[in-house]
């Protein structure tokens, strides 16, 4: 009888590892869920600019952009800045300083997590875009 209940826990706990073993490494299901941000793209200079353009998208015409109530350069994803379709990943910048030092060029957009996964870590989460930095010369 010993022998009996020996064989019937080293049954179970041999089935216990093989489910969790087959379960843990099977891939997960993630939903088909596309994050999109639309928010602002803010851009931080190493100088302050007198007038600052800027557009989204490969050849757009750069608008002027005006400094918000907290002092902050901020450019909307919306017309004129942006005309669709375009997957905004770069930012297009002009500006120019009181001094004479300018800018004119492509900056690429980063983006971090917001740190939210609402559908486990491994199915990725919605983010938000990191501060563009402008150096004018």
């Amino acid at each position: 009888m010993k022998l009996r209940g020996i064989l019937l826990v080293a049954t179970g706990m041999f089935a216990g590892v093989l489910a969790v073993t087959l379960f843990s490494n099977s891939p997960r299901a993630c939903p088909a869920i596309g994050y999109a941000y639309v928010g602002d793209v803010q851009l931080f200079f190493s100088a302050a600019p007198e007038t600052v353009e800027a557009c989204f998208g490969e050849g757009c015409t750069p608008e002027l952009v005006a400094r918000n109530s907290e002092g902050k350069w901020l450019v909307p994803q919306s017309v004129p800045y942006l005309n669709e379709p375009v997957s905004v990943s770069m930012i297009h910048v002009e500006a120019v300083t009181a001094s004479g030092g300018r800018v004119a060029n492509d900056f690429p957009i980063e983006t971090e997590s917001t740190g939210e996964y609402p559908y486990g870590f491994g199915c990725g989460g919605p983010y938000v875009f990191k501060p563009v930095q402008v150096a004018l010369s």
